[in-house]
Formats: C-alpha cells, structure tokens, sequence
C-alpha cells in the first residue's frame, strides 16, 4: 500500500530549497541550525549522509530526519531522490544511499577537499591564462610519465575531440622527432601541457626547459609539490594529492584535465560540436560502439 504515514509528499529539488528557506527563521533551534547548514553547502549536499550532515551541522541525525520530513522528504531517501531526478543531466549515481564507511571517512574529507581547490583555481588570471592558451595556440602537445602517462593518453583523446592539432608528446619514443628544427613562429604559436606527479621524472624539467628555449607556452597540471612549475610554467593548476590513501591519489587531477577540456571545447563552442558530432559519425559508421 502506497498510502499512508510511511508516504510523504513528493516535492521538486528547487521547491525543497525555497521551502527550507522560508521555513528556517521558524524552526526549533537545532532544526534552524541544519537548515542554516543546509542552504549554504547546496553544492555538495550530494555528497552528504545522514550521520555527516549531522556532525558537519553539529545535531543528532535524529534532527536531520524531523527537519527533512517537516519539509516533505522521506529523510535522506527522500533528499537523495530528490537530488538524483535534480542533477539527472548529469547521472543519477551522483548520490547514493548509505553511510560511508569508518575508514575513509577522512579520505573522502581529503578527497572533497582536493577537488574544491582544483574548482577554486578556476576563478583566477592563472585560469584566463590557460584558457587563452587552448583558445589561441595553433598547436597543442600533450605529456605525461609514468604512472599518469595512461591517464594523460586519454586526455589527450579528450582534448582532441574538443579541438583540432592537439598531439601527444612521447619523448622516450619518438625522441621528440616532432620538435627538430623548430619553427620560430610555429613554436610561438604552440603550446605545451605537461602533467606529472610526484616523483617526478627526471625528463619532465628538461622538457619543459627545452619548450621554453624554443619559445613555446607551458601549462602545468601537477600535485602540490611540483615546486619548480612555477618558474617555467606560463599557468599551472594543482591538484592536492595526499588524502591518505596507499598512494596519492589522481581524483584531483582527473578532474583538472577534465576542466581544460571543458575550457577548450567552450572556447570555441561551434568547432567542438561540430568536431563531436563528426566523431560520433564516424564512430557508426565503423560499428565501434
């Protein structure tokens, strides 16, 4: 049976938030502080359980579950679905139900933590910077080594399929065959992007010095160590690694690559639809998918 106390009325994500915030200046005292809470980290309520909404908000889970179905939710069900039929565009996996377990209750901390320092950095000339560069250069080389050299591989996929003349740079292979006898004026319209994590490879300094000999832009996608990026580097973006796991973790740099294809393909919006829609075409037209 549908019907009854163990249903609630259905409420739109949007209708939730505005109901929240009309009701907060009248709620008990604990209700009004989570709802405080509440409306100032909508962002990353998808993010949240029941317990760590609580702690964050300092109440007792109960008070999370009476200010929730005060407004017409079904607790964090009813708040997670909600988000889920909100954020859709996206994926509907975006949330989940459940606490996360003891052990990496720090790490996710650490893991949040990392990639709002990457979003920050979006904000600032350092980011005007590299979004010129993916506009203006002609010529894009992509790098990386080591353990990150396959992830830097797909990014190099990615950001060709948001622009034209993106390459990817392998100087243990090709032994830079594409950089003999430089072009003054090709190099100065070229751009290199060099991603590498601690520890570095010993070739990554080298390269970006060379780049910078031959009059070619450096943009850097690295973790919080890579101290010498800021004397060759025309823009950098960092990404926190240590967030206690065996080894430092990629999240943060997954999601930097991930901004500068976005950055590149709303550069120039016409270019990247139409280089998508090409591929996708392409791509049927051979069966891959």
């Amino acid at each position: 049976m549908e019907s009854g106390f163990s249903s609630f009325p259905l409420a739109k994500f949007d209708e939730f938030i505005k109901r929240l915030q009309e009701e907060t200046p009248k709620l008990p005292k604990q209700e009004a502080r989570l709802a405080q809470f509440i409306s100032l980290n909508i962002s990353s309520l998808g993010l949240e359980t029941g317990k760590s909404l609580a702690g964050k908000a300092g109440v007792s889970e109960v008070t999370v579950g009476r200010l929730l179905r005060r407004l017409g939710c079904d607790g964090m069900k009813g708040l997670k679905q909600l988000l889920r039929e909100h954020y859709s565009v996206t994926t509907a996996s975006f949330v989940s139900d459940g606490d996360i377990p003891d052990r990496y209750q720090q790490t996710h901390e650490a893991e949040v933590q990392a990639l709002t320092s990457v979003f920050i950095q979006t904000g600032g000339r350092n980011w005007e910077t590299i979004t010129r560069l993916l506009s203006g250069s002609e010529r894009i080389y992509v790098t990386g080594f080591q353990s990150v050299r396959g992830l830097v591989e797909d990014f190099h996929r990615r950001l060709a399929l948001a622009r034209r003349d993106v390459f990817f740079l392998s100087a243990h292979d090709d032994m830079l065959v594409e950089w003999l006898a430089p072009d003054p004026q090709e190099a100065a319209k070229s751009c290199l992007i060099l991603v590498d994590v601690v520890p570095y490879a010993t070739e990554t300094v080298k390269l970006a010095r060379l780049a910078k000999e031959q009059g070619r832009a450096i943009i850097v996608v690295s973790d919080e160590y890579c101290h010498w990026s800021r004397d060759l580097a025309d823009a950098a973006i960092y990404a926190p690694s240590r967030t206690g796991l065996y080894l430092e973790s990629t999240i943060g740099i997954v999601a930097a690559l991930s901004l500068v294809v976005d950055a590149a393909a709303t550069g120039n919006p016409e270019e990247s639809g139409r280089r998508l829609a090409e591929w996708k075409a392409n791509s049927k037209r051979l069966g891959i998918f």
